[in-house]
């Protein structure tokens, strides 16, 4: 399946290496058990495609005295739960990428139910942020469906699952992470 992604920032190979950093024990712990030859066994890495929509945003300001005053700005709304927020990265180049069957989370917000979404969440951000006199001019540019790559990292039945986006980097556990989390469940086990 082709899919238009970001472009990665985090190699697959480097993922399993950000969850030994998590804590101060979890970096005790694993750097304990390289020394002690039994940190052997290699986590499972992943990867999955989360979807969210790109909302490309243009707002017009009507400063009193000072003219008009135009801000552009990437909102985000998370095509599998809804949530929508402001996009505070820079976003990389987008890329078509081919995608195994299994390994794309379902997109479960349709493109004009998250045009709603943007728009209820986007008065109360413009209000919070900007703080405008009166209320101003706003266009939703674009709307573009996006899937960011997940490195799900699986250290087996006795260790946690992990979640590592490969466009911020940042690291959760996988069962924080609910629409992922159902799509890992649905994965073939690995042959041996």
């Amino acid at each position: 399946m082709e899919l238009p992604c970001f472009e990665p920032r985090l190699d697959p190979s480097d993922a399993a290496g950000r969850t030994d950093r998590l804590t101060f024990t979890t970096f005790l712990r694993s750097k304990l058990e390289s020394l002690l030859g039994r940190g052997d066994t290699e986590p499972r890495v992943t990867t999955l495609y989360y979807p969210d929509y790109l909302a490309y945003t243009t707002v017009v300001f009507d400063r009193i005295g000072r003219g008009e005053k135009t801000v552009r700005f990437v909102a985000g709304i998370d095509a599998a739960t809804g949530r929508a927020g402001e996009v505070d990265v820079t976003i990389p180049e987008i890329e078509t990428r081919t995608a195994p069957d299994g390994r794309v989370v379902p997109v479960s917000v349709a493109e004009r139910e998250a045009e709603e979404k943007w728009d209820d969440w986007l008065f109360g951000y413009i209000n919070r942020k900007y703080r405008p006199v009166r209320r101003p001019e706003t266009s939703l540019d674009e709307l573009e469906l996006v899937y960011t790559p997940y490195y799900i990292v699986d250290y087996g039945e006795d260790g946690d699952r992990y979640a590592i986006s490969s466009l911020t980097k940042q690291v959760e556990l996988l069962e924080d992470i609910e629409p992922l989390s159902d799509a890992y469940r649905d994965q073939p086990e690995p042959e041996a």
